[in-house]
């Protein structure tokens, strides 16, 4: 178990890696936050639409804020930006130009929360 520091730099290592730069849904750069459900990161504007959801779609929380736990850290060290784009896009249901509603309430966007969370 590690302590909130410790998971904040964890997190903030996994941030920094090569697809989690950006926001999952914007590209807005730096994101500050995350959406366990997809092992994504995703910028503060996104972050309130992914709430918007309920938690259900999409549970979110603050890389930096909210207090983190073993298992949401693995789906976020399991997922990652690059990872889910790859297999949204592999999707023959999905669009680049999906609106965020029709991109989350989406048969492949459930595959993939499963996917994530049994891992």
């Amino acid at each position: 178990m590690s302590t909130t520091a410790e998971y904040k730099q964890k997190l903030y290592d996994l941030q920094k890696m090569p697809g989690n730069k950006l926001c999952f849904d914007c590209s807005a750069p730096n994101p500050q936050w995350a959406s366990i459900s997809y092992g994504i990161f995703i910028c503060l504007d996104c972050s309130g639409i992914h709430r918007s959801f309920g938690v259900h779609i999409s549970f979110v929380r603050s890389i930096s804020m909210d207090k983190w736990f073993d298992d949401q850290y693995k789906k976020m060290e399991m997922g990652g930006n690059r990872k889910a784009k790859l297999f949204f896009e592999s999707q023959s249901d999905y669009s680049a130009s999906m609106s965020m509603n029709d991109k989350y309430y989406n048969r492949f966007a459930e595959l993939y929360r499963d996917k994530v969370s049994f891992q």
